[in-house]
């Protein structure tokens, strides 16, 4: 009914502020032990200097001064000033509430009368007033500590934030790619495929069935995020044999790939990038082409995929300039994709042509 559900509701709202202070007292608790051992051990460092003037055994002003210190920790890890937006008036005000709980709790656990503590009040006056001076040089040693780690935490989420985005940034262009079958290629292809319809009727019907099956792999990856070794391979068999239909014999080609390693995760058109920079730059602008050799192999925890071509090889100009945009944006990936787990090398082979390598962590997904 409405009119018992206004209680009940108040109750809740009353409960919320006693569970956020609950839960911020028993926040003061958590603590390393590392940390505990190190506000004991300046506790009796501090200690050992008060008894050089006092009378009393030792353990007098060890224990007034452990309290002061562990109640100041206390205070200090409740308000947690380096999350603060004044982190030093927050901390004078917690290193302040642990000095003054701390003088009650030691005239307590001393057993002193009121009447003792109000002739010595300046006494202990002065005790509070060293304990909060040392709290706050010990409480911002630690402070200082604290928030560097924070901050330090801070600019390492920043950077990951960063590479996320920048890891986005290069997938939705990779995705925009994907979604653009080059024109050029096709258009080139099915020009062919015309020409051969009249002057090689089986050529043109070879030609057909390697563009069928390279739009057959091509098509549904336009959507995909990742892919695997294998589809990529789908991918640039008949990319190839359709270069080799119209290049001629000046174009050979091998994929040497065991079957175990196809099923691997890959990134989605990062081969047939390679595959195309050797046609490119290697195999056509040499006069008597060249071979393109596909292999990949398992090193330990990475795989490791070579293309290789006998062309024309790595010219100056273009090794000065990192191998093109192309070679540049595969770079581009592999660092955003795997960060420095991710490598890519271009290097001329002996005696003639090109040795592009990709490797990349298996255990990673792409």
């Amino acid at each position: 009914p409405p009119l018992e559900s206004a209680p009940m509701a108040d109750l809740a709202r009353s409960s919320a502020p006693r569970a956020t202070i609950g839960a911020s007292l028993a926040r003061g608790l958590k603590a390393s032990w590392t940390t505990i051992a190190l506000i004991a051990t300046i506790n009796t460092g501090l200690a050992g200097v008060l008894w050089i003037d006092d009378p009393r055994p030792f353990w007098h002003p060890l224990v007034a001064v452990q309290i002061y210190g562990f109640m100041i920790g206390y205070c200090v890890n409740v308000a947690r000033p380096w999350e603060s937006e004044r982190p030093i008036r927050t901390l004078a005000a917690a290193v302040a509430v642990g000095a003054v709980v701390g003088v009650i709790l030691v005239i307590l656990v001393k057993g002193y009368s009121w009447e003792y503590v109000a002739e010595r009040r300046k006494q202990f006056g002065l005790n509070l007033v060293l304990a909060f001076f040392n709290g706050m040089a010990v409480s911002l040693v630690f402070h200082v500590r604290l928030a560097a780690a924070h901050a330090q935490a801070r600019l390492a989420r920043a950077e990951a934030d960063r590479l996320l985005l920048s890891k986005q940034a290069i997938e939705a262009e990779l995705k925009l790619m994907q979604a653009q079958v080059e024109p050029h290629f096709l258009f080139n292809t099915l020009a062919s495929v015309q020409f051969l319809t009249e002057t090689d009727p089986p050529a043109a019907h070879r030609l057909l069935g390697h563009l069928i099956a390279y739009l057959r792999t091509a098509l549904p990856q336009l959507r995909a995020s990742s892919t695997t070794l294998g589809k990529e391979l789908e991918l640039c068999e008949p990319y190839l044999s359709i270069l080799r239909t119209r290049i001629g014999s000046r174009l050979s080609f091998s994929i040497d790939v065991a079957d175990g390693l196809r099923a691997h995760p890959f990134p989605p058109n990062l081969l047939i990038s390679l595959v195309e920079n050797a046609v490119k730059h290697g195999i056509e602008p040499s006069a008597d082409g060249g071979t393109i050799t596909i292999g990949a192999r398992r090193e330990g925890d990475r795989l490791v995929v070579d293309v290789v071509d006998t062309g024309r090889g790595i010219v100056e100009s273009r090794a000065r300039a990192g191998g093109g945009v192309g070679l540049a944006n595969v770079r581009e990936r592999l660092a955003a994709l795997y960060g420095p787990r991710g490598r890519f090398t271009l290097v001329p082979v002996e005696p003639r042509g090109t040795r592009a390598t990709l490797e990349i962590p298996i255990d990673a997904p792409s």
